[in-house]
């Protein structure tokens, strides 16, 4: 008896599960529309039919949960519908701003604009969606190449002491503005024409005697450096504008040979005594300096013109300000109409005078934060013999005049410096700058 009881159990259970599964089946397989609007089976009464109540309980039978998540069906085909869409007009506004940026690129090829891809404006202008959005400023690249020989020395003054020679060459040209440093130059953020070049510099200070040997107290210790920067010129000839930012990675110290150079250059001349004393020079360290200028016309005239600037440094070399002012005068094209020199051809192309000849005077002030030449390296402190940071010129005064003179792609400069002491006990300082440019 027990046995057929259980057989009777088994048998309903079955029974009950075969019918809540053909259920379960009818609902899934009917369509949204027929699940919502289907009359019930005549073998389920009326009062059994399912309702949609908003109030349910958690207690509802399986069949009203199954017909409210039908209910919600369509809303999700609605979302879907709405998300297709929107990845369709994502589409469309891609492939716009894909022909926008194709057709301005074909604007700047036909009209041979060269724009330089490592300014800021450039790249919003090119990807920018809009359709006819103008020029708000375009930053071409400079394709002239230009060699500039800078030589300082005070042999010409008839003294050998403190700043007494210096030697810088720079080299402009357009492939330049593929070298990595060139996107850590200040971006410019209006209209003009790029310039990128690299530099090569060695400058040499000596005491105010190079004839005695040891260490001069209370004198200027000797010192070098060696470096290699990275600059880029702007130049905007409309507002009367010039920024330049330089990056200058290097050596200074016996491994900048400024030692080897002055002893050479003495060797080479009978009348001087080999110098003594760079034994005691300021120990190798790092040269990492970082400096950005600005130039202003505020005064322009055919014949004459007015410019101020201002010039910052910060590194492990120099940490200064400047701020200076220069008159130009003579038969001379426009300040800002390129950096002093250029092809015949180009000058002709643009109206200017292919042969000048100017008189300039110079004058600025400079606030000294840190002198490495002075005061020794910043991160190697072993020198020998340096000046005290109390001991240091805060205020300096640096003044010049000179001639320039132009012809075609080629331009010479010869300016006399005066310089104020930058410590304390020294003495005023002059030396002469010549420069060599020419166009390549």
């Amino acid at each position: 008896m027990i046995t057929f009881v259980t057989i009777m159990k088994h048998c309903i259970g079955l029974l009950f599960f075969i019918l809540v599964f053909s259920r379960c089946s009818e609902v899934e397989e009917a369509p949204p529309s027929f699940a919502l609007e289907q009359k019930p089976h005549s073998s389920v009464p009326a009062k059994q039919k399912p309702q949609i109540n908003k109030h349910a309980s958690e207690k509802d039978t399986f069949s009203e949960k199954k017909t409210f998540s039908l209910l919600e069906y369509p809303k999700k085909r609605k979302k879907i519908r709405i998300k297709s869409a929107e990845t369709s007009q994502k589409r469309i506004y891609r492939a716009s701003s894909d022909s926008t940026f194709i057709r301005r690129l074909n604007y700047l090829r036909s009209g041979k604009i060269e724009l330089d891809f490592n300014e800021p404006v450039n790249k919003q202008f090119l990807i920018s969606p809009v359709e006819n959005q103008p020029f708000q400023s375009m930053i071409t690249l400079s394709r002239e190449s230009i060699l500039r020989i800078n030589f300082d020395n005070d042999i010409l003054d008839y003294t050998d002491r403190f700043y007494t020679n210096g030697i810088k060459v720079d080299l402009i040209s357009p492939g330049l503005q593929m070298n990595p440093l060139a996107k850590l130059m200040v971006p410019y953020w209006g209209s003009g024409k790029n310039y990128h070049g690299l530099t090569l510099v060695q400058n040499m200070f000596t005491p105010s005697t190079t004839k005695t040997g040891g260490i001069l107290y209370g004198d200027r210790p000797y010192a070098a450096y060696l470096y290699v920067g990275s600059f880029k010129i702007t130049n905007d000839p409309v507002k009367h504008f010039r920024q330049t930012s330089e990056l200058d990675l290097g050596i200074m110290g016996p491994n900048s040979y400024g030692e080897w150079v002055q002893q050479a250059f003495h060797n080479t001349v009978p009348t001087n005594n080999e110098p003594l004393g760079w034994e005691y020079q300021i120990k190798n360290d790092l040269v990492l300096n970082y400096s950005i200028a600005y130039e202003k016309g505020m005064f322009m005239k055919r014949n004459i013109d007015l410019v101020i600037s201002s010039v910052g440094n910060i590194g492990t070399l120099y940490t200064n300000f400047s701020g200076g002012i220069q008159l130009r005068t003579g038969w001379m094209n426009p300040y800002f109409a390129n950096l002093g020199v250029a092809k015949r051809t180009l000058l002709q192309e643009q109206g200017l005078r292919k042969f000048q000849c100017l008189f300039f005077i110079k004058m600025a002030g400079k606030l000294v934060g840190y002198d490495a030449t002075l005061e020794g390296g910043l991160l190697n402190r072993s020198s020998v013999y340096t000046i005290p940071a109390g001991e240091i010129s805060r205020v300096v005064f640096q003044g010049s005049g000179g001639i320039s003179i132009s012809s075609g792609g080629f331009r010479l400069d010869v300016e006399q410096f005066l310089l104020s002491p930058d410590f304390h006990d020294g003495w005023w300082h002059k030396w002469v700058h010549v420069s060599l440019t020419c166009c390549l």
